[in-house]
C-alpha cells in the first residue's frame, strides 16, 4: 500500500477511503474486494491499465489531461463533406496549424499566440458586433457583468481576436479556471474530466467565412463570447466543476446523462431574473439566432430537475425544442450535488443486493 485517505462522502453520510497499492499476487485482490464489502456500502476498483474491472480510468493531477487531450472525436485537421471549409483548401490547411498547435502542447507550457488572417477577424466582428446588440436584453446579469471586463482586460473588439493565454490568464486570476488548446472535439468523458480541475479545452480555430453565423462545431467564437464570461463569475465556476468531478471514474450511462444534463444548462441553459428568462448557456450567447429565438413562445420552458433533464433527447443540428430553466446558478449546483447523490445511493443499494 503506497498511500490511504479518507474523504467526506459524496452523499455527506459518512466517509470514503481512497487507497492506492500495487497487488501481485494471484486472487489476492478479489479476496481482498470481498472482505471489504463484508463491510463496507460498496467497493469500487481502478486500474490504470483497464484491466479486471468495474472503474474507468480518469485523470487524478492537472497533468492527466496531457493523456488525453489529443483523443478528438472529430473535426479537428480533418473535415466531413459537408463542412463549410471543405472545399476551401486554404481553410483546411488553416485548420491543420491550429491542430498542430493543440497536439503538442502540454501542461504548463504558456498557450501559443496566433496571428489570425484578414477573414478570420473579419468572421470575429461580424459576429462579435451582431451579438452585441443582443446582450443587455438576452443574456443573464452574470454575464453583463463579466464581458466588459473581457473587453477592457483581454482585447474583445472589433477588430481584433483575444489570444487563449490572455484569457486564460485573467480566468485564473477570477476563478482559478484555464483554457487548453485542443483541436477538436473531445469524448464527453474526456472534456467533462477537465471541467474537475478548472480547466476548458477551447478550441482556436474559427469558423470557415462563408457562413459567419453558422458552425456544425465549437470554435473560438463559440468558445470566447459564449463560456468565457461566465467561466469568471465564482458560482457559475464552481458549478462547472460540479459537473467535471461528477464524472470522475464513472459508468458510460452516467456519462451520457451528466453529458446531458452539461447540454441544458453550461451550452443551453436558462434562468431567471426579476421575473425575466435570460440566457447562460454558450450556445444560445454564441448563436445571433437562437439567443433571439429562446425568448420566444416557440420552445418550450421547464423547470431544471436533474431526474427529468437527464433523460431528454436533444437535436444538435437546430434549434432546442426545450430549453430547463434554473432560478440561479446555486440552485443547478444544487441540482446536479442531489443527482449526483441519488445515482450512488443507488450504486449502494445495488451492491447491498
Amino acid at each position: 500500500m503506497s498511500h490511504i485517505e479518507s474523504r467526506l462522502g459524496r452523499c455527506e453520510t459518512g466517509y470514503d477511503f481512497y487507497v492506492e497499492f500495487i497487488c501481485e499476487t494471484e486472487g489476492l485482490l478479489d479476496q481482498l474486494t470481498q472482505k471489504l464489502e463484508e463491510i463496507s456500502c460498496s467497493v469500487s476498483l481502478m486500474t490504470e491499465g483497464g484491466r479486471g474491472n468495474r472503474v474507468p480510468w480518469f485523470p487524478r493531477s492537472i497533468r492527466d489531461l496531457d493523456k488525453f487531450s489529443n483523443r478528438v472525436l472529430s473535426m479537428g485537421a480533418e473535415l466531413s463533406s459537408d463542412h463549410p471549409g471543405f472545399t476551401d483548401p486554404v481553410y483546411r490547411e488553416r485548420r491543420a496549424q491550429f491542430a498542430d498547435i493543440a497536439i503538442k502542447y502540454r501542461y504548463g507550457e504558456p498557450i501559443p499566440r496566433v496571428e489570425y488572417t484578414e477573414n478570420e477577424i473579419n468572421t470575429w466582428n461580424e459576429i462579435f458586433t451582431q451579438l452585441s446588440t443582443l446582450f443587455p436584453t438576452h443574456a443573464c446579469r452574470e454575464f453583463n457583468r463579466n464581458f466588459p471586463l473581457l473587453v477592457e482586460n483581454c482585447g474583445y473588439r472589433v477588430g481584433n481576436i483575444p489570444q487563449l493565454a490572455d484569457v486564460s490568464n485573467f480566468l485564473k486570476e477570477c476563478t482559478g479556471f484555464s483554457l487548453r488548446p485542443v483541436a477538436g472535439l473531445l469524448s464527453s468523458r474526456d472534456f467533462l474530466a477537465g471541467l474537475a480541475f478548472r480547466v476548458f479545452h477551447s478550441t482556436q480555430y474559427i469558423r470557415h467565412h462563408s457562413k459567419p453565423m453558422y458552425t456544425p462545431e465549437p470554435d473560438i467564437c463559440h468558445e470566447l463570447i459564449g463560456h468565457v464570461p461566465l467561466f469568471a463569475d465564482k458560482k457559475f465556476a464552481e458549478f462547472s466543476q460540479e459537473i467535471g468531478l461528477a464524472s470522475l471514474g464513472v459508468s458510460d450511462e452516467y456519462i451520457k446523462k451528466l453529458a446531458t444534463m452539461y447540454w441544458f444548462t453550461i451550452e443551453f441553459g436558462m434562468c431567471k431574473q426579476e421575473g425575466e428568462l435570460r440566457a447562460y448557456g454558450a450556445g444560445l450567447l454564441s448563436s445571433f439566432g437562437e439567443l433571439q429565438y429562446c425568448l420566444t413562445d416557440k420552445p418550450s420552458v421547464l423547470p431544471l430537475d436533474a431526474e427529468v433533464t437527464c433523460n431528454t433527447e436533444y437535436p444538435i443540428t437546430e434549434f432546442q425544442p426545450t430549453y430547463f430553466v434554473a432560478e440561479d446558478f446555486e440552485s443547478a449546483k444544487k441540482n446536479i450535488r442531489l443527482f449526483v447523490c441519488l445515482f450512488y445511493l443507488c450504486c449502494c443499494c445495488c451492491c447491498c443486493c
